[in-house]
Formats: C-alpha cells, sequence, structure tokens
C-alpha cells in the first residue's frame, strides 16, 4: 500500500493498489489515474509528472475527459488545473493556443502532401 490523497479521505490514508497487472504500461497507467483524481483549481495546480510516460498517458486521460465534456483541465505552463467561473481569460488563452496548433499541423501536412504530389506526380 502507497500513502496517496483520495476525495473524501484524510491525507495519507492509505489506498490499496489496483491490480492492473504488471506491465510498465498498465503501471503507469494506474499512476496516471491516481494524478487525474488530485487535479486542483488555478490556486493549486498541479505540475506535470517527472516521468514522460506517466505524462503522457495522463495527457491522454485528460484530452479524453475534455473531449466528452467531463471536465475542462488545462495547463498553461505552470500545471494542471481544472478551470472555474473565473478563468474565463485562462481558458480562452489556452482554446487559442490549442487552434493554433491545430492550424500548424493541418498546414504542415497540406504542404507535405502538396510537395509529395509535385515530386512524385
Amino acid at each position: 500500500m502507497e500513502d496517496r490523497k483520495k476525495k473524501d479521505a484524510p491525507f495519507g490514508t492509505p489506498i490499496p493498489k489496483q491490480d492492473y497487472g504488471t506491465t510498465p504500461v498498465r503501471e503507469k497507467q494506474w499512476l496516471a489515474e491516481i494524478l487525474l483524481d488530485l487535479v486542483g483549481d488555478r490556486e493549486h495546480p498541479m505540475p506535470r509528472p517527472k516521468n514522460p510516460s506517466v505524462d503522457r498517458c495522463l495527457r491522454g486521460l485528460i484530452s479524453e475527459k475534455n473531449a466528452a465534456g467531463e471536465d475542462i483541465i488545462i495547463n498553461l505552463g505552470n500545471g494542471y488545473f481544472k478551470a472555474g467561473p473565473d478563468d474565463g481569460p485562462a481558458l480562452k488563452e489556452y482554446v487559442y493556443k490549442e487552434l493554433h496548433r491545430a492550424d500548424e499541423i493541418r498546414n504542415k501536412a497540406y504542404t507535405m502532401l502538396e510537395t509529395w504530389k509535385g515530386r512524385y506526380q
């Protein structure tokens, strides 16, 4: 058992480790799910995990929750936090960055396709 924070439980309450199997991927997923439960408000952002594999799993879980409309979790560089009623400007900044990133990916993909057509067709 490990000492972790769980909702509706005092800090440090031992929580039994769930049996996800023994593979490293399942272990990272398990850690990411715990971290997702710890994401707080803007005043208490949760820093990104230092382990890149756990961070990738956590970002995937956050993306799923955001896409499903279950939550609004954003990261503006100081950590992950749930956007609340007073976080409109922060949410707009985050959405702008996401849309800008999407435009860059679309433009790059289109340019690659056009370059390929110009060379080989």
